[in-house]
């Protein structure tokens, strides 16, 4: 037994860490192919990150205690790569096996070179070597099970949503064969040592021990396992060189760049987006038409990206048959990035960097051509509903939806090319102050109602001011739920009132539309109008009026307590103010019969995280059955009305409207699909409805689209009401 290794742990019987077991002599080159391997990660990196800060603004370091939650949550708890199982518990072992074997070689070095040769101690000894060998070896086995069934995965199976080239089967068979070799090494270091601790505690790296008796049933002989070992384990170390050095480049980046997406993410409300100063003269540029209109933190999205597609799963535009493919969008930010990476001097000497001037008007990004491929095409940006699934999934916390939006700012500011419908409600909402170019009155929907309807410029304070919006003023569906938040209103004898034709639209779908200056422009008069009198309270009709006056407005200097109605009506129903019963009215059968399936606003849902109030009022009528669709809560898929979609034509092969009423119609019929990611197999015209029921919304947007599509195919025994009517009719 050498003498370092006596003086370090006293004598074999002694469960310690050896660290240059059989190389004794060699630590130099150890070092000496380390530190170059390092000193080429962290050059590359650096040019990257300068890269990146070729972007507007800086990356914020606000709020510090909340985004190391986030990494704590999201990077080392997989939060959000868990929630599909399989692959979510796959990628888990490669994770948590990957951050093991790190820690553990972490601890390795200190032990080694801090510990012992500063200090003259051990750390790795004695019941903690045991507990650390036990803990890397099943973390070993976790990795290798987890890199095992990627490769087959990728290999065999092929899922549509992730990017399936040689390049990822590649680093992955690397990454494999690095976590084998380092296993057989410890096996070999077993096989020459299991006379002296094999029955001890080398048992204790289980899995090394249980590959060494193998190895000894093969061939007992200590010199041939010996050689063997040396020979692998520089085998492996080259294998860590090359790895660490290609990092950055490969694939596997993300293990450096998702912590830090996810440190630098947006702190904001899932609603709010950032405004544009319109009133800056020295502003140039309104959204993103170039490589540097980007932020710093969008420049990084694309190369934290890890690929996964669940961002692609989720999106209710691919799936719909559009060219959008939010996974595809912020892989065309990185291939831009790269594409101008010569341009921008990133990695040049201080002295020739600062004298390397580029016109960013040459590195246009919106339709540019690389390799015979269109990047972030408009048709692709006009393609989405804002619906926020591809935000919601994604498990490095990318925000999709503020990228496109920022490029369609370019599209429809700079460039004056919104689609042609677009651009005519545009004018509408500018002449009328509604996208349909109505000039009737705002109080139109008051005719034929039994409730007296109070107007502000009237009453000049109240508890609870409702907003009706453009829909519940105009739109003769949606006027229906006007009038029956108005009946249970009075029903409940809240103090409230209207603007009436004070009312204006505030354009928020212009905004995700790209408009910024229309969105200006139509929300100061609002802010005046409501500044004119006294309220408590907002109830909206629209969760997009009930999302951009509660996230948005405040921007402008409009700071209001603002609900949805649903929200509102179930905690009327919850303080007993009112007591829906279909009995009260004589309608006992309706309660008798009805089945009703709920279908998630995306406003009301992902951007502000209501699901309960809508159910619960449901829950409260009497005789009503609530069923789940497949894709519900969290997970909804969208109408397809979001982001003024509901004022363009988008092509679809397989309209999203349909596919979203047809999981409504097989939720009523009691059919759900075990997968819940896929679209149903029939679509549209195969429709049958079995078990007639309702399809309660909360968003005028969500039961235009819907009743679209049910017309569109004629399906009958079906409704499509909002949650306010249905719980009208009980009172």
């Amino acid at each position: 037994m050498p003498d370092e290794f006596a003086k370090a742990c006293g004598s074999l019987d002694t469960p310690c860490r050896w660290t240059m077991w059989n190389l004794e002599g060699q630590e130099m080159y150890l070092y000496m192919l380390m530190l170059v391997a390092s000193l080429f990660l962290f050059g590359r990196l650096w040019i990257r990150i300068q890269l990146w800060r070729q972007g507007q603004g800086d990356l914020p370091f606000d709020q510090p205690v909340e985004r190391l939650r986030r990494v704590l949550q999201y990077a080392l708890g997989q939060s959000r790569v868990l929630r599909d199982r399989v692959p979510g518990f796959m990628h888990a072992g490669i994770f948590f096996g990957f951050t093991a074997l790190f820690i553990g070689t972490a601890l390795a070095t200190v032990d080694q070179d801090i510990a012992f040769k500063l200090f003259d101690m051990k750390l790795l000894k004695g019941t903690f070597y045991r507990f650390y060998e036990l803990s890397l070896d099943l973390f070993t086995l976790f990795f290798i099970a987890g890199l095992s069934y990627a490769l087959y995965r990728r290999l065999r199976q092929k899922p549509a949503k992730l990017t399936l080239n040689t390049g990822f089967n590649v680093v992955l068979f690397q990454l494999w064969l690095l976590v084998l070799t380092g296993l057989l090494v410890e096996a070999f270091r077993l096989a020459v040592l299991d006379d002296v601790i094999g029955d001890t505690w080398g048992r204790w790296s289980f899995a090394g021990w249980g590959v060494a008796q193998v190895l000894l049933v093969i061939k007992d002989s200590d010199s041939v396992w010996r050689s063997w070992h040396q020979v692998f384990w520089w085998f492996h170390a080259l294998q860590v060189a090359v790895f660490i050095v290609t990092l950055v480049d490969s694939p596997l980046k993300h293990i450096i760049y998702s912590p830090l997406n996810i440190f630098f993410s947006n702190l904001r409300e899932p609603g709010h987006l950032k405004a544009i100063d319109l009133e800056d003269e020295s502003i140039e540029q309104f959204g993103v038409g170039r490589l540097t209109d980007f932020s710093v933190a969008q420049l990084m999205n694309g190369d934290a990206c890890t690929e996964c597609g669940r961002c692609q799963a989720a999106c209710p535009a691919y799936l719909s048959g559009t060219p959008l493919n939010p996974k595809q969008i912020i892989l065309d930010i990185r291939s831009s990035l790269n594409h101008y990476a010569g341009n921008l001097g990133a990695g040049l000497h201080p002295a020739a960097q600062a004298a390397h001037t580029v016109n960013p008007d040459d590195m246009p990004i919106i339709g540019l051509e690389i390799d015979g491929r269109t990047l972030l095409s408009p048709d692709a940006l006009w393609a989405c509903t804002t619906c926020r699934a591809c935000v919601y999934e994604c498990p490095v916390l990318i925000e999709h939806v503020d990228s496109i939006v920022d490029m369609r700012r370019h599209l429809v500011l700079m460039e004056g090319a919104p689609p042609d419908l677009l651009g005519n409600t545009f004018t509408n909402a500018e002449r009328s102050g509604n996208p349909w170019g109505n000039r009737d009155s705002r109080l139109g929907w008051t005719e034929g109602l039994t409730v007296d309807v109070p107007v502000m410029a009237e009453k000049k304070k109240v508890d609870v001011l409702y907003w009706v919006g453009c829909s519940g003023a105009f739109d003769p569906n949606s006027q229906k739920t006007t009038r029956a938040v108005a009946k249970i209103l009075t029903a409940a004898g809240v103090d409230w009132g209207v603007l009436g034709d004070e009312e204006s639209c505030h354009c928020e779908w212009a905004r995700r539309g790209g408009n910024e200056a229309l969105y200006y422009e139509s929300v100061m008069p609002i802010i005046e109008a409501f500044n004119q009198y006294e309220f408590n309270l907002i109830i909206t009709h629209c969760p997009h009026c009930f999302n951009t006056i509660k996230n948005e407005f405040p921007d402008f200097g409009g700071n209001y307590t603002v609900v949805h109605h649903s929200q509102y009506i179930a905690k009327l129903i919850a303080e007993g103010r009112i007591k829906p019963d279909y009995s009260q009215n004589g309608n006992e059968m309706a309660a008798a019969v009805q089945q009703i399936t709920y279908h998630d606003s995306c406003y009301l849902g992902r951007y502000n995280d209501e699901y309960d109030g809508p159910r619960e009022m449901l829950e409260a009528l009497p005789g009503v059955k609530l069923v789940e669709m497949a894709r519900s809560k969290d997970r909804g898929l969208c109408c397809g009305g979001g982001g003024a979609q509901v004022f363009m034509e988008t092509h679809q092969t397989q309209p999203v409207n349909m596919v979203r009423l047809t999981e409504a119609v097989n939720a009523l019929n009691g059919q759900i699909p075990e997968d819940h990611t896929q679209a149903p197999r029939e679509v549209g015209t195969q429709l049958k409805v079995e078990k007639p029921g309702t399809i309660a919304t909360a968003c005028p947007f969500c039961t235009v689209m819907l009743d679209s599509a049910r017309q569109s195919i004629s399906v009958e025994d079906i409704e499509i009401r909002d949650v306010a009517e249905i719980v009208a009719d009980a009172l």
